[in-house]
């Protein structure tokens, strides 16, 4: 009897962390696509817990606030965005495929997360605060990202202009966010393909001067 209680003991807790990973994974799914739809000001935690199947009090439990809901929801999205674009980034073969594969990356991942952009965006939440915050360094871990893809496409002997990367990384990131509502307002079209080869020929072109 003696030998056998520990290792039955042992596996409760094992059970129980794998349960509430899965049922926290549930939740932030179906918080992303409520706040996405219907904005933070229209959300609200019942909504979200009856969505789940679960009590609001273990919402709550998990999570602490709305407030925390909607960052927990932020932080998974930009930890899982960046992933995707990093990823393929990292993936490429040459600077140039390293800029395409990017766009790619990102704009896919749009389609894959259909409401995430409207999260990220959300203005009724977003215009101070921890959310706000966190919104900003979605934003600035992709401008850093096109930073380092322009440096990647300079010449190794050029002194590098870090004002001017930064012009062109600020301006390319305003622009990809621009596309993606213009996007969605029309239908998901165009391809994530389409836009990227287009982004990638704009850019590469424009950095010709900056190769000079």
């Amino acid at each position: 009897m003696t030998s056998t209680t520990p290792a039955a003991d042992s596996a409760v807790p094992v059970k129980r962390r794998r349960d509430r990973a899965a049922r926290e994974r549930e939740i932030l799914d179906e918080a992303e696509r409520i706040f996405g739809e219907r904005g933070y000001q229209g959300t609200s935690m019942d909504q979200i817990a009856a969505a789940v199947g679960v009590s609001k009090p273990l919402v709550y439990q998990y999570y602490g606030s709305k407030d925390g809901l909607f960052l927990a929801c932020l932080s998974r999205l930009r930890a899982q965005l960046l992933d995707a674009v990093s990823d393929a980034v990292l993936g490429a073969s040459d600077p140039e495929d390293a800029m395409y594969s990017g766009f790619v990356a990102w704009f896919t991942f749009l389609d894959e997360h259909p409401r995430a952009w409207s999260v990220i965006v959300d203005e009724g939440m977003l215009s101070a605060g921890p959310a706000a915050q966190a919104a900003d360094e979605v934003r600035a871990d992709f401008v850093e990202l096109i930073a380092t893809m322009v440096r990647l496409n300079l010449p190794a002997d050029r002194a590098i202009d870090e004002e001017q990367i930064q012009i062109v990384a600020q301006s390319i990131s305003g622009a990809t966010e621009r596309l993606a509502i213009w996007r969605t307002q029309n239908g998901g079209t165009p391809t994530p393909e389409k836009l990227a080869t287009t982004l990638q020929e704009l850019l590469w072109r424009g950095l010709d001067a900056l190769r000079g």
